[in-house]
């Protein structure tokens, strides 16, 4: 476990999911707002459209500010980019190839461009670790606010492409978990502000060999190493939806948030997004615990609290 002072003063998202491979229509934002160069859109698959967009709806939303370091996780990266060139390659036999499609195939292709976008020189990394991958960016961010940064935008994003969802149900995958896709980003800061809407206060990352019949038990040490226990918490918000009944039987508050998202390796960041959001209420009861895997990789922990 690892204890963090991430105070979050702005944030956004774009989220779509939906059932056997198939996304419904989300409400996307008209990306001419963000992104007014016509010519830079047609350049940007659907997914660098949707992180760039996020990530400037979060500085607007946190009220500007200059942006110390850019970190983003991603667990399949830009896959429709990277689509198109593995076709072009086998199309034209790997000659007079179009490197477009390579150069914003990379994982830190959106980090890039948002860097582009705000002329921002800091630093900027994209931590590609599956289901962990935003936890990871998490807590390089709070590594970063340790040794003196001040303020930084740290995000998650992951797509579904035809081809990624054909496959996955070939192998079965959507016969239990809902599909979906998203690209959330936060602005975290070193303390709070008047634009503070909430605190993560520690992350921890459990291996995936982890018995899921041990996850009650984990989480219940997690928060006892925080001074809290399960009636402390206003809710829990649960992406296992094998752990549902454990967690029931708690009696306290429970959320299955795949069913609003569907399942990506960076759900984290919609159960953030989603808890942070819910931070209200209650005045007895300030915190929120995420619990989240992607599969069958890694399980995740994030206790946030109102401040």
């Amino acid at each position: 476990m690892m204890q963090t002072n991430l105070y979050i003063d702005g944030m956004a998202g774009i989220v779509s999911s939906g059932h056997n491979g198939t996304l419904n229509a989300g409400d996307e934002p008209d990306y001419k707002t963000y992104i007014p160069d016509a010519g830079l859109r047609r350049r940007m698959s659907r997914l660098i459209k949707m992180g760039v967009t996020s990530s400037l709806m979060a500085i607007e939303n946190s009220g500007e500010g200059v942006i110390e370091g850019i970190i983003t996780g991603t667990g399949w990266g830009c896959l429709t980019d990277t689509e198109k060139f593995l076709v072009s390659i086998y199309e034209n036999s790997e000659r007079l190839l179009n490197p477009s499609s390579f150069i914003q195939s990379t994982s830190n292709t959106i980090g890039a461009q948002i860097a582009l976008m705000l002329d921002s020189k800091h630093y900027n990394n994209t931590f590609v670790h599956g289901g962990s991958s935003f936890e990871c960016a998490l807590l390089d961010s709070s590594l970063l606010l340790s040794e003196g940064k001040k303020r930084l935008m740290v995000g998650g994003f992951d797509e579904l492409t035809p081809t990624k969802s054909h496959l996955f149900s070939r192998m079965g995958v959507w016969k239990k978990f809902h599909c979906g896709e998203g690209a959330h980003f936060f602005i975290a800061s070193a303390s709070k502000s008047k634009k503070t809407i909430g605190k993560i206060s520690a992350i921890e990352i459990l291996s995936k060999d982890t018995p899921e019949d041990e996850i009650v038990e984990r989480c219940s040490s997690f928060l006892s190493e925080n001074g809290l226990k399960f009636s402390d918490l206003q809710i829990i918000l649960n992406g296992i939806d094998d752990l549902s009944g454990c967690f029931e039987n708690l009696n306290t508050a429970l959320l299955n948030f795949k069913g609003e998202c569907g399942e990506y390796p960076t759900s984290g960041a919609y159960g953030l997004f989603r808890g942070l959001n819910l931070l209200s209420g209650e005045k007895d009861k300030r915190h929120i615990l995420i619990v989240n895997r992607y599969i069958l990789d890694v399980f995740t922990f994030l206790l946030i609290e109102k401040v």
